[in-house]
């Protein structure tokens, strides 16, 4: 086990090696880290980030975030769904889950190809630049599958000639960071650990006899490396050739459910390993044109072991399983921009994606199930004047199934064997339009409408879901008619933005009853919902000398128009976040943050939700020759809250965090 003394002390002799020869960095140099360009895809230019719509590494840092879930949760309009029976970290954004919002690592899609998810809580921030969130409308160049919006992260690229960074924390957390930039190459290499013990509870829980005794939340260990690296040529201005390969190994429990609705379930992920090879490039064509290039290799493994009891030692009864998961994505991307007409720009992209899922339990036969989406796009962007710009947007999308097959029994007999189901395929048409007016520097006002969709995903088409529904090959594309207004101002120190929005959905899928007349618990998915979302969010923040603060508020009302009386799930209707931050004397900082959610519903008939929770955190730290030195508290109140039913999340803890940058020029 790695002590945090040992790594403080580690700490100190690189500090020691790298001030024999170079130079500390001033607070200016420690907030300053560049995002790599070739990573961000964005539709028209970009609102400020005061928008609401991004988070940057120097807000992350401040708040001592570990996780790019916990740094999303900040974004107004997203918010978490934690533990639950899989144990896996999701967000929602604006009422749409992850399968309808893309998950991005610099453009690179990086869901896990059976279902469209990813465990976002495996994902650590250590080598994050940014976090973008695209809402209302999102580039079409990135390819299928935005109905809701899409998240990207973006990476750290280097500026100097060595910037060194070096991160621990008593919360059993550690990351280094490495760069350079020589006259034609670069050099990025990241790797963050993260550990945690069973975590403790609030002092406001009741233990439940047997599943849980005493303070620490039982089987709720987890130990995640994430490893990262890039190598850049730039033979000249403009043009930018990157290779790079990352890497994410985890190990984790699930910790067993505490409420009082189902059989809990006693989980473990053995293995949860995500591998992911990929080559950039930007390309200058004379003055006019630029060519854009993204190809990658994207490898999922995942060991699932399902055990009898609470003891998680032994596999002997009928609900105890091992699944085995080895899935990977092939895929590559084009951009070809042109700004051959003054104040125009127009992009042609293409995207290709193979998607190959390969599963098996215990020692039965792999079972392969793979499919092709490929996508051509046209983008363009027209400045009428310093005050008025036009995109308008158009993409065609198409989805077909390769191999399907299925391990089940075979009709001829009662032996069990491949099964081969019929490939399923679908095309659709995406398109957009957004006006951006400029009153002046300080105001600008935005108006979007765009249609999007969402192919149904290899799990909704050909899951059994163990015995419990009918496997549906025929699930159509789900649609989405989006409509965003939204104005952000800036007055002296103060910024501040308003979003409105509406969205229809039409053929969304949902769970359909009585598809077996032997067995009416059996359901199946099919293409029969509409609903409608509509909500604004709203944000604040002043900044000036030594204070710095900011709020924002979230407010989403989802209605089933096929079915009033079904209820969605998950996402809570209101949200707020607020931070607050002063520098009152010898540039020692003070921070307090809050986020606060509503009631939150979690079950189609209403009837079993989650209370509302109002969270604080707070840390004091101070700069200095480089070092970065932080004191605070997380859930400083012990709150008990719940992210998912029957799913208690940890109490207050202390912590201490040192950090450590140094720029040679």
């Amino acid at each position: 086990m790695i002590n945090f003394k040992q790594v403080v002390v580690c700490i100190l002799l690189v500090v020691c090696t790298l001030n024999s020869y170079g130079q500390n960095t001033g607070k200016e140099e420690i907030d300053s880290i560049k995002t790599f360009s070739l990573g961000e895809v964005v539709v028209m230019e970009k609102l400020p980030a005061s928008a609401g719509t991004e988070i940057s590494s120097l807000e992350i840092k401040q708040m001592d975030i570990t996780k790019v879930p916990e740094a999303l949760e900040w974004i107004p309009g997203i918010t978490l769904t934690e533990a639950s029976s899989r144990g896996e970290t999701m967000i929602y954004l604006r009422g749409f889950n992850q399968s309808r919002i893309p998950v991005y690592m610099d453009g690179i899609p990086v869901s896990v190809p059976f279902d469209g998810f990813i465990d976002l809580g495996r994902l650590q921030t250590a080598s994050v630049s940014k976090i973008h969130v695209s809402k209302g409308i999102s580039s079409l160049l990135l390819g299928g599958n935005t109905m809701g919006g899409a998240v990207n992260i973006i990476s750290a690229s280097p500026t100097n000639k060595l910037e060194v960074g070096i991160q621990a924390s008593t919360l059993w957390n550690t990351s280094v960071n490495l760069g350079t930039r020589q006259d034609k190459w670069f050099l990025q290499l990241d790797a963050g650990w993260i550990h945690r013990n069973d975590f403790h509870l609030p002092s406001g829980y009741d233990a439940v006899e047997g599943l849980q005794e005493g303070s620490k939340r039982h089987h709720s260990e987890t130990t995640d490396w994430q490893l990262n690296g890039k190598f850049g040529f730039t033979p000249r201005e403009g043009d930018e050739y990157v290779v790079g390969y990352s890497m994410v190994r985890a190990d984790k429990y699930v910790p067993p459910y505490l409420g009082e609705n189902s059989k809990p379930r006693f989980w473990r992920y053995k293995d949860w390993d995500k591998d992911q090879i990929y080559f950039f490039s930007g390309t200058n064509l004379g003055k006019e044109w630029r060519l854009e290039s993204r190809l990658f290799y994207d490898r999922y493994y995942n060991l699932l072991k399902a055990y009898d009891d609470e003891n998680y030692n032994s596999q002997e009864s009928k609900s105890a399983f091992d699944s085995y998961y080895d899935d990977y994505s092939l895929g590559a991307g084009l951009v070809l921009g042109w700004k051959g007409i003054e104040n125009n720009h127009l992009k042609l992209g293409a995207n290709y994606k193979k998607d190959v899922h390969r599963s098996h339990d215990d020692d039965d036969p792999e079972a392969e199930q793979s499919e092709y989406t490929a996508s051509l796009s046209l983008e363009n962007t027209y400045t009428i004047n310093d005050k008025l710009s036009l995109l308008a947007g158009i993409g065609y999308f198409r989805h077909q199934g390769a191999t399907i097959e299925a391990y089940e029994q075979l009709e001829s007999s009662k032996e069990y064997g491949i099964v081969n189901y019929p490939k399923s395929s679908d095309n659709d048409i995406n398109y957009q339009l957004a006006v951006d007016y400029r009153y002046n520097l300080n105001h600008g006002l935005r108006f979007s409408f765009s249609r999007n969709s969402r192919f149904a995903s290899l799990k909704e088409r050909y899951s059994y879901k163990r015995g419990k529904a009918v496997p549906n090959p025929d699930l159509k594309t789900e649609h989405s008619y989006n409509l965003d207004l939204t104005y952000n101002g800036k007055w002296n120190h103060w910024q501040w933005y308003t979003s409105a929005y509406y969205m229809l959905l039409t053929n969304t899928i949902q769970e359909i009853t009585g598809v077996d007349t032997e067995d009416p618990l059996i359901w199946q998915l099919q293409n029969k919902g509409k609903a409608h979302f509509r909500g604004f969010e709203t944000g604040l923040s002043y900044r000036y000398r030594w204070i710095e603060a900011e709020t924002n508020y979230s407010y989403i009302n989802r209605i089933n128009k096929t079915d009033k009386n079904i209820k969605f799930t998950e996402v809570p209707d209101h949200k707020w976040n607020a931070m607050i931050q002063v520098s009152p004397f010898y540039d020692i900082r003070i921070q307090a943050r809050m986020t606060a959610v509503s009631k939150t519903n979690m079950s189609s008939d209403g009837k079993i939700t989650i209370p509302g929770y109002a969270l604080f955190h707070t840390n004091i730290g101070k700069q200095f020759n480089g070092f970065d030195v932080k004191l605070g508290i997380k859930n400083l109140f012990d709150k008990l809250y719940y992210f998912s039913e029957g799913y208690p999340m940890e109490g207050r803890r202390y912590y201490i965090s040192l950090a450590y940058r140094f720029i040679k020029k």
